[in-house]
C-alpha cells in the first residue's frame, strides 16, 4: 500500500475554501453566536481539489466544524473513501471516518470500522476489523493500524496477520506487529514472528523478521529457527534468499546449528551440524552445497541400506563444504585440524 492512501483524510483537512451544493439548506444562529447550517439532500462539498458528497451536513461555521452523514463518498486524485459518517474538526486537526470505512488508491485497498487522520501530527489511526490489500503488500488483517506519514510507515498491531498469493505460492506472517514500508516494499514483523511457507513446507520463527520485496529475502533476529520436511536450521542470525518464490540460498552466522534430512535414499540418511556460520545453497529447489566455518563439527549417519549398519561418521575442523548431486551428497572436503571417526555395528 503506498502512503499516498491514508493522505485522502488531510487531504480533505486541509481544504481552504469550500463549496457547498445541497436540496435543501437551513441555517440557525445560537445563543453564543454560532452559526450552524444544515444541508440534507444530494450534499456536495468541494475545495476545489476534493470533494465530499453525503445524504445530509451540518456545518459549525465559528467552530470549523462539519458533519457528514449517509452514504458519504469522498474523491481526491486518484484516492477515494467512502463510510458511513464524517466528521472534521479543523481547529483539532481531525477528520474521522466512521462506519464501513473503505479508502482505495489505485491497486490498494484499506477497510476499517474507524479511521481517524492527525493532520498536525501526520499520522492516521484504524481501528476495528481493519484490512489492507494491494499488489504488494497481499492481504493484511488486524485490529489497529497505523499510518506514519514522517517514517512512510504503517504499523499493524493486535493480531496482525499478512498473507500473500502468487501464481499458487503463499506465504504467512504473524507477530506481535507489523510494519510496512511501501516505497521499499519492505515489511517488519517485531515479537513472536512467525513465518509459513506452505508451498515449500517451511516455518520460520524468530523475535524479529524483515521481508524484503526488491530483492526477494527474509531475515530473521533473535532465537531464529528455521524448519521444514527436510529438517532444522538455528543460529544467531539467518536470511534468506529467494528466487520467484523459491528458496536459493540460506546464510546463518552465530552459533549455527542444525538437523538435515536426505531423502535420496530410503530409509533417510541424517546429518546434524554444529559451526560459527553456515551457507546453504539450492538448485530447483534440490540443495547444491554447504559450506561451514569455523569450529566445524559435523555427524552422518548413513541411510538406505547402510542404515542396517547403523554406519555413522563424525568429523571435525576450520571448514567444511559438502557438495551434491541429484539430491545426494557427492563429497564432502574439510581442512584445519581436522579429526574424524567412523563406527558401524558389525552384523
Amino acid at each position: 500500500m503506498r502512503s499516498s492512501l491514508l493522505l485522502l483524510v488531510p487531504a480533505l483537512a486541509a481544504a481552504g475554501v469550500f463549496t457547498v451544493n445541497a436540496t435543501r439548506a437551513s441555517g440557525s444562529e445560537l445563543e453564543d453566536g454560532e452559526l450552524v447550517v444544515t444541508l440534507s439532500g444530494d450534499v456536495e462539498v468541494t475545495d476545489g481539489e476534493v470533494v465530499v458528497t453525503s445524504d445530509s451536513g451540518r456545518v459549525w461555521q465559528q467552530a470549523g466544524r462539519a458533519l457528514f452523514l449517509g452514504s458519504v463518498v469522498i474523491e481526491a486524485d486518484t484516492l477515494g473513501a467512502t463510510s458511513d459518517r464524517l466528521e472534521y474538526d479543523r481547529p483539532g486537526g481531525t477528520a474521522t471516518l466512521t462506519g464501513n470505512v473503505t479508502l482505495t488508491d489505485g491497486g490498494n485497498t484499506l477497510t476499517a470500522d474507524q479511521v481517524t487522520w492527525f493532520r498536525h501530527a501526520g499520522k492516521a489511526v484504524a481501528r476495528g476489523g481493519v484490512r489492507m490489500s494491494g499488489p504488494w503488500v497481499g492481504d493484511v488483517t488486524g485490529e489497529y493500524a497505523m499510518y506514519d506519514s514522517d517514517r512512510g510507515s504503517i504499523f499493524v498491531t493486535s493480531e496482525p496477520v499478512l498473507r500473500r498469493f502468487e501464481e499458487g505460492d503463499s506465504l504467512v506472517i504473524t507477530a506481535d506487529r507489523l510494519e510496512f514500508l511501501p516505497d521499499s516494499e519492505r515489511a517488519e514483523a517485531q515479537g513472536n514472528a512467525v513465518l509459513t511457507y506452505p508451498t515449500e513446507g517451511v516455518t520460520a520463527v524468530a523475535e524479529f523478521l524483515v521481508y524484503s520485496g526488491l530483492d526477494e529475502s527474509v531475515e530473521l533476529l533473535g532465537g531464529p529457527v528455521v524448519t521444514s520436511d527436510d529438517g532444522e536450521l538455528a543460529g544467531n542470525w539467518i536470511r534468506a534468499e529467494l528466487t520467484d518464490g523459491s528458496i536459493r540460498t540460506i546464510r546463518i552466522e552465530g552459533a549455527a546449528e542444525g538437523h538435515i534430512l536426505d531423502k535420496g535414499v530410503t530409509p533417510p540418511s541424517e546429518t546434524w551440524f554444529s559451526s560459527e556460520s553456515a551457507f546453504f545453497s539450492f538448485v530447483g529447489g534440490e540443495p547444491d552445497s554447504i559450506d561451514l566455518a569455523n569450529s566445524v563439527t559435523l555427524v552422518y549417519r548413513a541411510g538406505g541400506e547402510a542404515a542396517s549398519r547403523e554406519e555413522s561418521n563424525t568429523v571435525s575442523g576450520q571448514h567444511l563444504v559438502v557438495r551434491y548431486e541429484g539430491g545426494s551428497i557427492e563429497s564432502v572436503h574439510v581442512t584445519g585440524s581436522v579429526t574424524g571417526t567412523y563406527s558401524y555395528l558389525e552384523r
